[in-house]
């Protein structure tokens, strides 16, 4: 039974890496779905501002995916991953306790609350993108190669479940017991975080990059060309943007197109966003027998097509029970296309390099997201001008879900044939 428990864990520090990460990725979600619910039904309720504040606290999140991450990940090449994961959480805390004892004290008024969760949220999206790539580089040592995807499906198993169980959990949190403790559940998790990164054994001295001393910005160059140089992460990098920039049309049309084109309730389109999750934690159970016939590469590229088929299946007006069944397929697919990317590069990338290299996909997936969105949000109404003035008998919205589905296609077979010509100039050679 122990051996059983042993191998199901992988390693002890596996493990409790496995349970830190669970548990401030829970701090981070729980915090952010709280805050949402904090705007649109107490500080600005009724409020004109309300748009703003909302698009102010994305922003805050945001904006350190983009600039930050780069520039963390050659930091953490420099320096010991492990410590960094620990003061990344222990920072996180901090910020808390203090935010919490100001909001307790200080009877602050309804702007400066907003400025002091705008900062909150800023620093612990900073913290974070110090926080993931430390634990990816030292996950590259932690697991052995055999048992990468492995640990990846257990990752993602755990974030798709903390996600779902977060997304609900911090607004009922908001109205039982109010902010106030809603903080301090989050300094909970990121101090239990912290407790089992330090719990590990043997990893104080892991990665600490003697050879990776290079002036700072030479350094963050030199990742960067290794990035886009090796073929393995430049695909990688290539379906990310693409998924990211087809996420950000969805973001705005699948909400729009379910109410107004397929006509669902609100509660039946909470089940269709709920057969997304699904179909994620199904996937990561049963991704490993299906990376028995494919490699990470392989499976990456035709995840991206699937989601690409079931996407624009679900742009031509499904009924209700098969627009469930195409959005837990997507879930399903999108699942096994993060799952591989973790053993892609841990595959791919050699020791003191893997911090700026993971962080190059952070920003990557967050400016093309943040674009997608833009481009669908700015032209939508246009859009909708042009098919009515010319009379044609197309939805808009089902037409933009139907071109981001297009684009991952169109990525994803260019990269099959691309894999395709690097097996043939490689039998060539031999």
């Amino acid at each position: 039974m122990k051996n059983r428990f042993t191998d199901f864990f992988i390693s002890r520090n596996f493990s409790f890496l496995w349970l830190g990460q669970a548990l401030s990725s829970f701090g981070e979600f729980v915090f952010e779905s709280t805050v949402i619910v904090w705007l649109v039904t107490d500080l600005f309720h009724n409020s004109a501002f309300l748009p703003t504040a909302v698009g102010l606290a994305v922003a805050a999140s945001a904006i350190p995916r983009v600039f930050v991450a780069p520039l963390a990940g050659a930091w953490v090449d420099r320096m010991a991953p492990l410590y960094v994961m620990i003061a990344a959480d222990a920072i996180r805390v901090l910020n808390f306790l203090i935010f919490f004892v100001i909001y307790s004290l200080a009877g602050l008024d309804q702007m400066q609350v907003l400025a002091g969760v705008l900062l909150l949220l800023l620093v612990n999206s900073t913290a974070a993108q110090f926080f993931n790539p430390s634990r990816q580089a030292i996950m590259q040592v932690v697991i052995p190669s055999a048992r990468r995807v492995e640990a990846s499906a257990k990752a993602m198993f755990s974030l798709t479940g903390i996600s779902v169980l977060s997304a609900s959990l911090g607004p009922a949190l908001f109205v039982w017991v109010g902010p106030a403790v809603a903080l301090l559940i989050n300094v909970l998790a990121f101090t239990c975080s912290a407790l089992c990164i330090a719990s590990t054994q043997g990893l104080r001295r892991t990665l600490l990059a003697e050879q990776q001393r290079l002036p700072f910005w030479h350094g963050l160059l030199a990742g960067l060309r290794f990035s886009w140089g090796h073929a393995s992460i430049r695909t990688l990098l290539i379906g990310v943007a693409l998924y990211g920039f087809s996420l950000g049309v969805n973001n705005v049309a699948l909400s729009l197109y379910a109410f107004k084109t397929l006509g669902l309730s609100p509660y039946e389109y909470g089940l269709i966003l709920a057969a997304f999750p699904v179909g994620g934690l199904i996937a990561a159970v049963l991704v490993r027998p299906l990376l028995k016939s494919l490699s990470t590469r392989q499976a990456f590229t035709i995840s991206l097509l699937c989601m690409g088929f079931s996407y624009l299946a679900y742009s031509l007006h499904p009924p209700f029970y098969l627009a469930w069944a195409l959005m837990f397929c997507c879930g399903l697919f999108f699942s096994v296309f993060a799952i591989v990317q973790g053993p892609m590069l841990q595959e791919a990338v050699p020791e003191g390099y893997m911090g700026r290299v993971s962080a190059t996909v952070t920003p990557v997936l967050a400016i093309a997201s943040l674009t997608g969105t833009l481009v669908c949000s700015q032209t939508l109404n246009l859009a909708q001008s042009v098919i009515g003035y010319f009379d044609m008998p197309l939805d808009v919205y089902g037409l933009y879900i139907f071109l981001a589905a297009g684009l991952l296609l169109t990525g994803g077979g260019l990269m099959l044939v691309g894999q395709r010509a690097s097996k043939g100039q490689l039998a060539a050679s031999l």
